[in-house]
């Protein structure tokens, strides 16, 4: 057959059509565990002024429960990586789904700000392998040259928990409370958690890998991790680090300015979820373009015009229709960016101590996220700032930061996931 005829044929060939119902039963799987996950996190962003002023405490200091719950991710990323690359990914992947839900479900029933931290570090724990675990589902599953849409798509599962969560502070907020945004994910959970247990099959390329080793400290796939890779998880913690920082003055704390703007919540439901569809878009793009420009241009593309953005969405902020197209942008650039990061990931580590890797890396990264707007909104109370500002200039700094350190990380376009086992068996 001519090369022209046969690169005609693989042009109009739909990429869709090469997945299979199965494939497509593990992304949705791994979906909606991440929309879940985002619902039940993205919650508290909309009422940090409500839980200060229930509890009696500062504005600053309630931030300080985001990093509580992030905080402590990479502890569960590790542990719930390495159970899954000893027993398989669909167990804990159940497990993670009915621990956070019920993190979440405990921090609407907190008596104390004391016990509203213990239930942020328990769900921060829990919620840790939500996303690793089914990156590493669907880079183990899909086909490989379409492994970066898969985990785009993926991806887009927070932009819709985030529009969930506005949603919930449109509707269930003036009528239940800040309490009551909690109790949201509990139905779609139950629903899910049947779902992943009759309908999804366990990773084939796991059970491929599995054997029958004795479970020695030495074949542990944590120790594994840092004493075969410490150079290589060290470049891509940083990475992840600094990512999750750029984008995270403007993910936690957009709601909180809009209503220190006075701003009805309607507008503020109207300017976040318009952020959130950008997200939706953003996810799924991401793949395409990272298929395009390669891993690394393309993270670095997209936060150097996400962070633009949000300049734009702070300073427009008395502008509804203004202030929400550019919250579009930023969701669709700078938080759709991170479609791109779980590929980045997952075709850096090989398959003995992918779930483990991607599981630690990805979490000890959100740390960057968690302390973020501890650090914007001290930056204004002791440095005078003024919240657009801080939010604007971290932002901007850190999407400098980020398109240096991604030069570091191996670009890993057409690379094939035996390869990257070859390489480390090698």
């Amino acid at each position: 057959m001519p090369k022209e005829l046969l690169l005609a044929q693989e042009s109009s060939h739909r990429w869709y059509r090469d997945i299979t119902w199965t494939q497509w039963r593990v992304l949705i799987a791994a979906w909606g565990v991440w929309v879940n996950d985002a619902l039940d996190f993205l919650a508290i962003t909309f009422v940090l002024r409500d839980i200060a002023a229930a509890f009696h405490v500062s504005l600053d200091t309630a931030s300080l429960l985001l990093l509580a719950t992030y905080g402590v991710r990479w502890i569960g990323g590790l542990l719930f990586g390495g159970l899954s690359d000893r027993i398989g990914r669909k167990i804990p992947l159940l497990i993670t789904l009915t621990w956070f839900t019920l993190g979440a479900v405990a921090t609407g029933l907190s008596w104390s700000f004391a016990a509203l931290a213990v239930f942020r570090l328990l769900l921060g724990f829990g919620m840790a392998p939500g996303f690793s675990l089914g990156a590493a589902m669907v880079a183990e599953s899909w086909p490989e040259k379409h492994r970066a849409i898969g985990i785009g798509i993926l991806d887009t599962g927070w932009g819709v928990g985030a529009i969930g969560a506005a949603l919930a502070y449109e509707f269930v907020y003036p009528h239940f409370g800040w309490r009551g945004m909690f109790f949201v994910g509990l139905p779609p959970a139950v629903l899910l958690g049947l779902f992943i247990i009759f309908l999804v099959p366990e990773s084939r390329e796991w059970k491929k890998r599995a054997t029958a080793k004795t479970t020695s400290w030495r074949e542990n796939p944590v120790f594994e991790l840092f004493s075969k890779y410490p150079k290589r998880v060290s470049y891509l913690a940083l990475l992840i680090f600094v990512l999750c920082f750029g984008s995270w003055p403007f993910q936690a704390l957009l709601p909180t300015y809009l209503r220190a703007a006075e701003m009805s919540p309607a507008a503020i439901s109207e300017i976040t979820m318009a952020s959130a569809i950008g997200q939706i878009f953003g996810f799924v793009a991401s793949g395409f373009i990272a298929e395009k420009l390669g891993r690394r241009n393309a993270i670095s593309v997209m936060i150097a015009i996400g962070a633009l953005f949000v300049a734009g969405v702070v300073m427009s902020a008395g502008n509804v229709e203004l202030a929400a197209a550019c919250s579009f942008a930023s969701g669709f650039f700078l938080v759709g960016s991170s479609g791109i990061w779980g590929t980045v990931l997952a075709e850096n580590l090989p398959r003995d101590v992918r779930a483990t890797g991607v599981g630690f890396l990805y979490n000890f990264g959100v740390i960057g996220g968690g302390i973020a707007p501890y650090i914007v909104l001290t930056s204004m109370r002791q440095g005078g700032f003024s919240m657009p500002d801080a939010i604007i200039g971290f932002t901007l700094a850190a999407a400098a930061i980020g398109m240096v350190v991604i030069r570091f990380v191996r670009e890993t376009k057409g690379l094939s996931l035996v390869e990257v086992d070859r390489e480390s068996d090698a």
